[in-house]
This record gives C-alpha cells, sequence and structure tokens, in this order.
C-alpha cells in the first residue's frame, strides 16, 4: 500500500517505524509476502495453450483470464495490507513516540517557582493523536496522551508535543517518563542542567535520559509503580 502511494506520508512513515519495533508485525508481513509469492508462482506456473491454437483465440481466452487473476492478487493484497495496518498499531506499544509525528513543541514561558499545571487534553484532541498513530479503537486505561516536553519543563497542549503512551503495557510506561520529568525539573530548578537541555534530552530520548540520570539500564521499581497523572480514559 505504501509504495502505490495509498499512505499518506506521515502514516507511511509511522508503519515503517512500527515495522522495525515489533517482530509480530514483521512476522505477519513475511506471511503476507509468502502469501503473494504463492499466488504469483502459480499464475505463471499455468500452461500456456498450444502454440498451434489460433492467435485470436488464444487473446481472447488469455485476457480475461489475466485481468482476472490479476484483479484477484491485487485483492488479497489490499485485503492482508489493510489487515495488518488496523491490526498493528492496535497493539503497537509506543515507549518512543515517532518524531515525523510528535516532535515535541514549548511555550516561551517557564519558571521555578511553582509547577505549571498539566490542562486536561480535550477529548477531541487526544481522539486525533490517537488516529495519527494509526490507533483505532484505543482502550481506556491502556494509554496516557502525554506530554512528550511536561508542561513543567515548558512543553505545550500542542499536538505535535502528544503522543499514546503506554500507560502499564511494556516496560517504559508513562509511570517511569513522569519520574523522569521531576527529576529534571528538580536539576533545572536547581541549576545543574539548564532548560533547553533537559529539553532536548527528554524530547529527542527520554529513555536515554532515565538511563542517564538514573544510572540504571531498567527502571527503578519505584517508578514503574509511580503515580502522577491519570491514563486517558
Amino acid at each position: 500500500m505504501e509504495s502505490d502511494g495509498e499512505l499518506e506520508a506521515l502514516d507511511a512513515a509511522a508503519v515503517r517505524t512500527h515495522l522495525k519495533k515489533c517482530a509480530e508485525c514483521r512476522r505477519r508481513q513475511m506471511e503476507i509476502l509468502e502469501a503473494l509469492g504463492a499466488v504469483s508462482e502459480h499464475h505463471f506456473a499455468q500452461p500456456l495453450p498450444p502454440i498451434e491454437s489460433a492467435r485470436a483465440s488464444l487473446v481472447s481466452r488469455l485476457r480475461p483470464s489475466h485481468t482476472q487473476r490479476y484483479l484477484a492478487v491485487g485483492a488479497l493484497a489490499a485485503a492482508l495490507l489493510l489487515l495488518v495496518w488496523h491490526w498493528a498499531p492496535e497493539r503497537a506499544n509506543y515507549e518512543l513516540p515517532l518524531a515525523a509525528l510528535t516532535p515535541g513543541a514549548v511555550n516561551p514561558a517557564f519558571a521555578c517557582a511553582a509547577e505549571t499545571e498539566r490542562p486536561p487534553i480535550p477529548n477531541a484532541v487526544a481522539m486525533e493523536v490517537f488516529r495519527r498513530y494509526g490507533i483505532h479503537n484505543p482502550q481506556p486505561r491502556t494509554y496516557e496522551v502525554d506530554y512528550l516536553i511536561p508542561p513543567d519543563l515548558g512543553g505545550s497542549g500542542d499536538p505535535h508535543n502528544l503522543w499514546p503512551q503506554p500507560y502499564n503495557a511494556g516496560i517504559w510506561t508513562a509511570r517511569v517518563k513522569d519520574a523522569l520529568e521531576d527529576r529534571l525539573r528538580t536539576m533545572v530548578c536547581e541549576g545543574s542542567i539548564s532548560l533547553a537541555v533537559a529539553q532536548e534530552e527528554i524530547a529527542s530520548d527520554w529513555i536515554g535520559a532515565y538511563r542517564k540520570h538514573f544510572h540504571t539500564h531498567e527502571p527503578l521499581p519505584d517508578h514503574v509503580a509511580f503515580v502522577k497523572d491519570q491514563p486517558w480514559e
């Protein structure tokens, strides 16, 4: 579908990125390609009528047959690829956002005097974020529509600063990221790191920033159960 131009550029990028991260979807992709190969092999293995047949009769008999077979192959390919496109994102685990969809966005104003309150994300905005990430049927309490750069580090509510982060599934959940956000804000307000550096670290690779500042390869046990923000419902 992507190579035929049926997906928008951002959706195509999301598919490519997801396939790199999801072994199950790569397996399904291989099954699809093998199925298409088998159909194609079967098609081209069909014997041609004897050479002695009249050209006009051969053309009249073969053209409809080829057309029907190509249509069948095309319909099968479209159905299988559509199945992957709809199935895979529902199980996608976007521990890191897709840079093409969520590069991050900030407000110019920032102060350490008090934490910036997180305004609730309107449901219409949340559903648009899910749609852009190919999540067609989000399950309540499965995701947090999270700020890549949190408001208490100067992040804005622009949709380009939002993504559907897993709330409980996997290792690197929204709970773990919340612990990093608190650590970075403390460091910024203590003067041990600049606001610009904190924003860049959390926007470019928040998992790498977590490992760097907590000196661990895996989330700390206290952070796995950390509760700061509520999941989307």
